[in-house]
This record gives C-alpha cells, structure tokens and sequence, in this order.
C-alpha cells in the first residue's frame, strides 16, 4: 500500500496507459484475494536518488527436488488466472543496463534483504515485453531460458478486414451462418459496458455464464471460488475507475450468452477471460462475440492489438500472430546454485540417436 502511489506515479510517466499487467492494482488484486499468506509476495524495487525507477514482482515457493533439500525459489507471480508476467519499468530507463544491476543486487546485497534462495524463475514473460529482451540478451553460464508457449494477439491498428485478412472464406462463411440461425431465435445484440456503475451487474452476467455447464458442475468455476470472484471484482473495480476494464457481452433476446473479461492498457485489448453458454454451443457464441470484440477492437482509436492472453486450441480459427512467452531460470552463484544448475543440466541433455 505505501508502495503503490509512487509505483502509479512512475508508470504515468509514459504516454499512454500501461501494460494491465505490470499495474500496482493488478498484484494488489491478487495479495488481497489469492494470496494465503501476505508475506510470500516481495517487490523488488529499483530506486535513484529517491526516485522509484522499476519494480519487479516475486514469490518465493519450495519444491522437492530427487532426493535433495527442498529448492527455494524465487519466481513471478504466475498461475492460471494470471498467465503473464513482468517488469513495471519508468518509460525513460534502459532496461539492459537496469537489469545488469537488479541482478547483480540479487545475486549480492539484494540476498541478505530477501528469504534465502537457489532459483530465479521468471515465468510468463511475453517476447515483447523489455524485460525478456534483457533476459536473452544477457543469458550467462548460470541461466537458462526455453520457450513456454505462445500468446495469440490480432492487429487491430486497421480496418477489420486488415486485421482478418488471413482468416479463411470458409470460417467467415461459417460464422455468418451461425449469425443468421443464432438471428432466427431471437434479437442478437452486442453490448460493450465500461461504465464503472455498470460494471457490477455486466460482471455478474460474465460469472453466470462462466458458471455454465461442466464448471459449473465440477465446482471449478470462479464464481464457486470466494478468492477468484473476489479478484475478478477488485480488477474491475479498480481498473473500472479509469475506464481500463470493460465487459463485453452478447445477447439472444433477454439472455447473456457470451462474455468476455477484458482490461486495456499499452494500446492493447486483453481478453482476459472468455464464456459462453454450453447449451447455445451450436451456434457458438464464443465466435460469435469474437467477432464483435475484433470489430470493437479496430474500431477503437486508442486499441492497436487485441491479445488473447493464452493461445487457445480455438484460436487458430481467427488466424492470429504468435508471440513467444518464455521461462528463464537464473541460478544462484552458491554451492547449491551451483548443484541445482548441474542437475538441471543433466536432466536436459539432448538424446543422442544411436
């Protein structure tokens, strides 16, 4: 909390709204909803002359490795309802300079000040992002980095048909077809709502509809989840002051049948979480509000990119770009740093065809 004004302060610097996921609100989010113990989120901050320059966030976590001692590591704050991760950076700061010295801190004086650990592990760090482009820039002996998977994203600087071009005839075809049988049972309407005093009830319809069918029955779905209902709610309250959180939504009539959780920031529409109703799957309303959300989305004069987040089996179908998102292990200059970095080697060594 006595971080968060300075760490608002220095992304403003910038001339635009920053990435949603190198926001303050976005890691309070998760500290006060997701977090069991407070205490196992750190921020590492890069400070000049009083002045708050990068914040990088970290969680340290223990895992048993073979037979040797539990491994502690620091790592991004990643899991399944946060798949992206990384540096908050001032916009006038180099980070290949800044990174040399945050890492050589936390190799150094940074270790007497954190919880003892063996294993830097940055998860989740897209390939756009300043902070991988130092990490593969300035990969040493004690690094490893590999790739994760792929987040999907449009480019929506254009016209529809620009950011669609390399859809097939036959996709567009088939979800105008869907359109007119969705069209023939009732009014279709697509409703995008970012008005902070309707973000409560348009968030209520998204959880319903993600409630829907199996997650509904086994239990895993967030509104089943006090934690993660919570943290949906605190993201669009607070991103909602700002008109950075919108819920898209898509009628039949006087029923939701798709929505999407969506934040902006850097010139980008993240679809956070998406829904629909199972039991309007054959019209598939999932393509259905895509459609509408790419229309939204170049539309928008402050909206480049419309980002996935992940790369879902489904996404193929809408012919998106591929960004990598990587893993880089950096290990620690210790005795067990060191035995760590061997035994991660050996397990990776590439098969030899005999």
């Amino acid at each position: 909390m006595r971080l968060q004004p300075r760490w608002q302060a220095m992304l403003l610097g910038g001339t635009q709204t920053d990435c949603a996921f190198r926001q303050p609100v976005w890691h309070g989010a998760r500290l006060r909803h997701l977090c069991t113990d407070p205490d196992e989120l750190f921020f590492v901050c890069a400070e000049r002359q009083g002045r708050l320059l990068a914040v990088l966030p970290l969680a340290l976590s223990q895992r048993a490795v073979g037979r040797m001692t539990a491994i502690r590591e620091l790592r991004t704050p990643v899991h399944a309802h946060q798949l992206l991760c990384d540096i908050a950076l001032a916009p006038d700061q180099d980070i290949h300079r800044l990174w040399t010295q945050m890492r050589a801190w936390l190799q150094g004086a940074g270790a007497r000040q954190l919880p003892a650990w063996d294993l830097l592990r940055i998860d989740g760090v897209p390939g756009v992002s300043a902070l991988d482009r130092a990490l593969c820039a300035q990969a040493g002996t004690h690094q490893r980095t590999q790739l994760l998977r792929h987040s999907a994203w449009l480019d929506c600087s254009g016209t529809v048909d620009q950011a669609l071009e390399r859809v097939s005839r036959s996709h567009h075809g088939n979800v105008r077809r869907l359109q007119r049988r969705a069209m023939s049972r009732g009014a279709l309407r697509f409703e995008v709502v970012s008005d902070p005093a309707a973000l409560p009830q348009a968030l209520s319809h998204f959880l319903q509809v993600e409630s829907s069918g199996w997650k509904g029955e086994r239990g895993t779905a967030i509104a089943a989840c006090e934690g993660l209902s919570g943290f949906y709610r605190t993201l669009a309250e607070q991103f909602g002051r700002h008109r950075s959180c919108r819920i898209h939504l898509l009628w039949l009539d006087d029923r939701v049948i798709a929505a999407q959780f969506v934040l902006l920031g850097a010139r980008t529409m993240n679809l956070v979480k998406i829904a629909y109703l199972e039991e309007e799957s054959d019209i598939a309303p999932g393509h259905l509000i895509m459609r509408e959300a790419i229309e939204a989305a170049c539309a928008d004069p402050g909206i480049d990119r419309l980002s996935f987040v992940s790369s879902p089996s489904w996404a193929h179908l809408w012919k998106p770009l591929q960004e990598p998102v990587r893993q880089h292990l950096i290990f620690r200059d210790s005795l067990r740093g060191w035995l760590l970095h061997r035994l991660h080697e050996h397990r990776h060594q590439p098969v030899q065809a005999g």
